[in-house]
């Protein structure tokens, strides 16, 4: 009968006599220029109905989205992303909690995901979606549209640091490193360093809320890639 070994134990076989096995995990790191914002931008309204607010959400929606064209933004960057309508109870006494809560009125919500892909334009993109009536915006997230060198470049970063654990390892029992014997990736991620977007949100009563002329200033800052990585090393006696 064969049985199916463990990775560790499959590692272990390839050890020659006399090495010993040391498992090394190393965060490697590359810190880039972001170049695309992706922001969410959409139009709250409210209604006695739920014709009334998707009646009144579509028209105000349709300017906001006309305004994000005008500012630069290709239709293909505009995406929906969320419809929605739902109603609003509340009760004729708020120490009555035994009565049957009313439907008082209707909000609808409709947002599109946008992505800038000149960073330089995003302030005004958030303007213009302002003036022309949004009254929810969040983001920008900022990354990468193409992320391979930023992820080679922490790959590298993975691998040097990893090495340098290995050989402080080594030297301190008094041995050498001989060879890797196994590499695997456990993962990559990008962060912005926090949070460092427009985080606005209003349900207004009725109406329309109207921007101002300023434009919210948008820093793009840096975007920091990480790869993690787990190598297995062989150890042999100096």
């Amino acid at each position: 009968m064969m049985l199916a070994l463990p990775a560790s134990a499959q590692v272990a076989l390839e050890l020659r006599p006399g090495e010993t096995l040391l498992e090394v995990q190393a965060i490697g790191q590359a810190t880039v220029a972001p170049d695309v914002a992706y922001l969410n931008i959409g139009v709250i309204s409210t209604g006695a109905t739920a014709k009334e607010a998707t009646d009144a959400n579509a028209v105000q929606m349709t300017k906001v989205i006309a305004a994000i064209r005008a500012a630069g933004i290709e239709p293909r960057h505009i995406r929906s992303q969320q419809i929605n309508v739902q109603p609003r109870f509340a009760r004729s006494n708020p120490a009555d909690y035994e009565g049957q809560a009313q439907i008082t009125h209707y909000v609808a919500n409709n947002s599109v995901a946008v992505t800038v892909t000149k960073l330089d334009q995003a302030s005004a993109v958030v303007t213009a979606a302002f003036g022309a009536g949004a009254n929810s915006v969040n983001g920008p997230n900022l990354g990468l549209i193409d992320d391979g060198k930023a992820v080679a470049e922490a790959r590298k970063d993975a691998l040097a640091r990893a090495r340098g654990e290995a050989e402080t390892y080594a030297a301190g029992l008094g041995m050498r490193v001989v060879r890797p014997l196994r590499v695997s990736e456990r993962g990559r991620t990008a962060d912005n360093g926090g949070d460092n977007g427009i985080r606005y949100r209003v349900e207004p009563a009725g109406g329309r809320m109207m921007g101002g002329t300023a434009e919210t200033p948008i820093s793009p800052g840096q975007v920091r890639q990480s790869v993690m990585l787990w190598i297995d090393y062989a150890l042999a006696p100096q």
